[in-house]
């Protein structure tokens, strides 16, 4: 879940009536904010969850565990498309970088798809980043 969108919304969303991807198109390959997973510790209970997000942050981005997941054979992915999606990953948070760093070289920021929380129409002042919006800071006005 760490790199596709919180709701499976395709990137460029602007609008919370927005369908959800299939297969792979809701994929940023960006590792977003956060994700997480749990359930009940007890087996009777049957239930489980899970949650992400739609914001990147520069800061959380780790080119080098992609690149290990992608070409460490003791630690691909046994999935079919797993150390291929790591490959893209790579890539994609290499270009993230480069996108977010300043004249001056300071890196800053990071984008979304989901802005103001809710998959608002979009500034269209603002840079799109394979279709997610930049935001100075992500998440912070996410309600």
């Amino acid at each position: 879940y760490a790199i596709f969108d919180k709701y499976f919304k395709q990137p460029n969303c602007g609008s919370p009536s927005c369908p959800a991807g299939t297969g792979k198109n809701s994929m940023h390959y960006l590792l977003s904010w956060y994700y997480a997973w749990g359930g009940a510790t007890d087996s009777n209970a049957g239930w489980a969850w899970r949650i992400g997000s739609s914001h990147a942050h520069w800061g959380y981005q780790n080119p080098f565990a992609a690149w290990a997941l992608s070409t460490v054979p003791e630690l691909k992915p046994k999935s079919a498309t797993g150390a291929s999606d790591w490959a893209t990953s790579l890539t994609r948070q290499i270009q993230f970088y480069k996108w977010l760093q300043s004249a001056e070289g300071a890196i800053a920021g990071g984008a979304t798809n989901s802005w103001q929380g809710h998959y608002a129409s979009r500034p269209s002042n603002l840079p799109k980043f394979y279709g997610m919006t930049y935001d100075w800071q992500p998440v912070y006005p996410d309600p």
